[in-house]
């Protein structure tokens, strides 16, 4: 037979290590649990409501719909735990620990995550709608339905992630890393990204219409049929992107960075592209008609059949291009190769026999 409560308390207040117990409907509304170790134990239904979790372990514990909302999880660990239906919503997670545990319905609803790791976790029906997420990390993680709707995301970590199931509607990304995550087919029309990183991540098929996406980086990312028409991406980074068949019409792009990305087929009309860097890109068969390129470098890209009619072309940088089929009506404004600079370039040492 468990415990009852009123030994529960003595043993926290004595820190004593409470193992293999059973605390099933038990009633602990406000209870101090802080600084105690857990091991094997139920807590199926238990009504944790405003409990003081603050310093304690949770090994290999159970919480399926167990009331937890509004309670204090402070340098709380919780491993190879199970939450199922678990409500914690508005609670306070400060410098928490998830590992390997098995999440299966958590509701964290307004909640405030500061410092909180979930690493090699199972993750899935966890509803975080308006809550706050600051310095978390998950990593390694299987992710399936995560409602992040309406959240704040700063300065976080979503590493090598299945995100696809996820949802960001409303969703603020400030100072977030989704490095090697995949997001294919999500839509952020008109959502705001200060400074997020998108390195290596797969968003085949993301609508970015309208987005607010300055100085993100998208390095390395597969962005296949993307959509980013009138974004706002001043300072973006696409470099070694593949941006096959990608729409960014009329999108503010100035001082953008596309060396090394692939583009074929993709539409840039009417984009303000200012002094944007393109060297060794590959754009056979884009669109870069009606274009702002004043200052833009091109420098050995590849515009073969590429549409740049109606460009502004001032001082743009044509160095070694491969262009045939390509079509121009500012090209006499632009710079071309400079043949002391491609010498030096294609200069190979004499072989000594």
């Amino acid at each position: 037979m468990g415990i009852d409560k009123a030994e529960l308390l003595r043993r926290v207040q004595n820190a004593e290590p409470v193992i293999e117990q059973d605390f099933t409907g038990m009633a602990l509304e406000g209870a101090d649990l802080s600084a105690t170790l857990f091991e094997r134990c139920i807590f199926d239904g238990a009504l944790l409501a405003r409990a003081d979790l603050t310093a304690s372990q949770f090994v290999r514990c159970t919480m399926a719909r167990a009331d937890l909302s509004g309670c204090t999880v402070s340098g709380t660990t919780f491993f190879e735990s199970r939450f199922e239906r678990t409500v914690m919503a508005g609670a306070r997670l400060n410098n928490a620990t998830f590992f390997e545990c098995d999440i299966d319905g958590l509701a964290l609803g307004e909640s405030v995550l500061d410092f909180v790791t979930f690493s090699q976790c199972r993750v899935d029906k966890v509803l975080l709608r308006g809550a706050r997420l600051e310095k978390v990390t998950l990593a390694g993680c299987g992710i399936g339905v995560v409602d992040f709707s309406g959240a704040a995301l700063e300065r976080s970590a979503l590493l090598e992630c299945d995100l696809r199931q996820c949802r960001f509607e409303g969703t603020l990304f400030s100072n977030v890393v989704l490095v090697k995550s995949n997001l294919a087919g999500k839509r952020f029309a008109g959502q705001r990204f200060v400074n997020t990183q998108f390195i290596d991540a797969d968003l085949t098929g993301c609508d970015f219409s309208d987005a607010h996406i300055a100085q993100a980086n998208f390095q390395g990312a597969k962005l296949a049929d993307s959509v980013f028409e009138r974004a706002h991406a001043p300072n973006a980074i696409f470099m070694a992107a593949d941006l096959s068949s990608a729409r960014f019409d009329k999108a503010v792009l100035r001082q953008a960075l596309f060396v090394g990305a692939r583009a074929p087929g993709a539409s840039f009309a009417g984009a303000d592209l200012y002094q944007s860097n393109w060297a060794n890109a590959v754009l056979p068969g884009s669109s870069l008609a009606g274009c702002e390129l004043t200052y833009a470098d091109f420098s050995h890209a590849d515009l073969a059949n590429v549409d740049l009619r109606g460009a502004v072309m001032f001082r743009a940088n044509l160095h070694a291009v491969k262009d045939p089929g390509a079509r121009y009506t500012d090209r006499v404004r632009a710079l071309e190769s400079n043949p002391e600079l491609l010498a030096a370039e294609q200069w190979q040492p004499v072989p000594i026999s």
